[in-house]
């Protein structure tokens, strides 16, 4: 087994850039842990989770968190040490994150939907040696599954179990607070790319506080502000807005852990919501849900929507259906990944054109570059290539720093493997470089599937790609060459992901069987024609 233990920054991004972003303050000296005391007096009665009828206030927050991190530093958890937890959007994920920090700790949160193959891999990969799960959620035994992998360490469990206990528990005294540097690790996120395996992105105190500090600016954050968070808090949108803005903004987070929209409009009128932070799939539903037309909506004024296929036409809707009548609501689009959280964004007082039709422009101190994938040399504004990104909320780079060097190229630019354009300001997202399929905001790799389809005893062979979806965003299309007479059918692939120990939500949702796979002279798919077959299909079936 190799653990890999995340270490300091270790890009090299040039001094003089680094000297910049300090000049123009968005690089600090300012830990997370500096903001969480700094803001302690500010917040100590203002409530800053919901989570149905749990109200957490700055200082039920903070003692929650100081119980976690004196537990956490009972089992011998301290610096660089990684603590997985497999959490819902529940305001104990809030509690045990500050906690986990508090003790010096790595973050490492994991989304309730992930199963076997993909827990064990993370546990492997961080030597993790304390584990939190639920009980159960929507009918599966977490708690369980760490024992049919064979975890060894400590488990904690949420609701009914230890962690309740835990933050139950008063802490005789208030520790001192543990030492911790702005370059160290506080957060590893996994991500699926082009590897079958998930790779772990690191964030550091430095990068995780200016993205919360410059999305209130971006998002042009009040006092009065309350966001409901959809969004898993295991993915870097959700932790950024569920766990560090409350604390490092004092912006509310009202909890969704699973996503109903008639329950969303409630919330909406009831907490009197004024901004959500989602994908197309949240804003869609709730406009299609009955309940829309009777729901009071005016209190929102911001809709950001990010992740694949956000339409333009989506954000039109949104910025009309929402807020007070004949005025409507800002929404917008926004680019990011877990590598670089929020690289632009829609500004306020755009043209509403725009804000539909691009990504937006750069915040702060960012940098972009559109590269020629082929000659890597910058094409002409306007022009596609391949999006470059630089700035000082970037991750420090991958658990596994092996696999750096594909991702990142010297001077610290990151290689975002998407297709994009940038003109006049406005970044747009054309297509992907990178073999993903982004579904409802989740990142499939295509390759994990691919394998676990081929060890299917009907698959001869396997390309799996993206088709659109006006809900989802993008669904997982299987290209199939049958093994023998009886091709499989979709149901059985279904299953045969599941049973590999794949989340349900990487299930392939179309099936095409074919005797032959467009390919390369070496070889290799061709998955273009592919994709552009799927997207015909579909099309045709809606009577585009």
């Amino acid at each position: 087994m190799t653990v890999r233990r995340p270490g300091a920054v270790r890009l090299a991004v040039p001094e003089s850039v680094r000297a910049w972003w300090r000049a123009v303050g968005a690089w600090t000296d300012e830990t997370l842990l500096d903001r969480l005391a700094a803001r302690e007096s500010v917040d100590e009665h203002r409530e800053l989770v919901v989570d149905r009828e749990q109200r957490l206030t700055g200082a039920d927050l903070r003692v929650r968190a100081t119980r976690a991190a004196a537990a956490l530093a009972a089992e011998g958890i301290g610096a660089g040490d990684v603590v997985v937890y497999q959490l819902p959007n529940w305001w104990e994920s809030a509690a045990l994150a500050w906690g986990i920090l508090l003790a010096g700790a790595v973050a490492s949160p994991l989304t309730p939907t992930l199963r076997h193959a993909e827990v064990g891999f993370v546990l492997e990969q961080t030597g993790a040696r304390l584990a939190v799960v639920p009980g159960a959620f929507r009918g599966f035994d977490h708690a369980a599954m760490l024992s049919e992998i064979g975890f060894a360490g400590t488990t904690w469990i949420a609701r009914d179990g230890a962690l309740d206990e835990i933050l139950r528990t008063e802490v005789s005294s208030r520790a001192s607070p543990v030492a911790v540097s702005v370059d160290d690790p506080a957060l590893v996120l996994w991500t699926s790319g082009t590897t079958s395996q998930p790779k772990g992105v690191v964030h550091t105190h430095q990068s995780l506080r200016h993205e919360a500090d410059s999305l209130g600016e971006a998002h042009a954050f009040t006092d009065d502000d309350r966001q409901l968070l959809p969004m898993p808090m295991t993915h870097v949108a959700g932790f950024t807005y569920g766990v560090l803005m409350p604390v490092c903004l004092g912006v509310p987070a009202v909890l969704m852990d699973v996503w109903e929209p008639g329950a969303a409009l409630e919330l909406v009128e009831r907490e009197r919501i004024s901004v959500m932070i989602s994908t197309p799939v949240f804003v869609r539903s709730m406009i299609d849900h009955p309940d829309f037309a009777t729901a009071d909506t005016t209190s929102v004024r911001l809709l950001s929507l990010g992740g694949a296929g956000v339409a333009p036409a989506t954000v039109r809707e949104g910025a009309a259906r929402f807020g007070p009548p004949d005025v409507g609501c800002w929404c917008k689009r926004t680019y990011g990944s877990t590598e670089y959280p929020t690289l632009t964004t829609g500004r306020l007082g755009d043209d509403p054109d725009m804000q539909a039709r691009t990504d937006g422009g750069l915040i702060g101190p960012a940098e972009l570059r559109i590269v020629d994938p082929a000659t890597l040399t910058d094409v002409a504004d306007g022009q596609p290539g391949e999006l470059w990104a630089r700035g000082p909320e970037m991750c420090s780079g991958y658990l596994d720093p092996a696999l750096d060097d594909a991702a990142f190229v010297p001077d610290g630019w990151f290689r975002t493997g998407d297709l994009a354009t940038y003109a006049d300001g406005y970044l747009t997202i054309v297509d992907r470089l990178k073999d993903i399929v982004i579904r409802g905001g989740e990142n499939i790799s295509a390759a994990e599937v691919e394998h676990a389809l081929l060890s299917h005893p009907a698959v001869a062979d396997c390309a799996v790609v993206a088709m659109p979806d006006p809900v989802m965003g993008e669904r997982t299309c299987a290209f199939v060459i049958a093994k023998g007479d009886e091709p499989p059918t979709l149901a059985a692939l279904a299953a045969h992901v599941a049973a590999q120990g794949l989340a349900a939500f990487k299930r392939p949702e179309r099936l095409e069987v074919r005797d032959a796979l467009p390919r390369t002279p070496s070889g290799k798919v061709q998955k273009g024609p592919l994709r552009d077959e799927a997207a015909r299909l579909v099309a045709g079936e809606r009577g585009l």
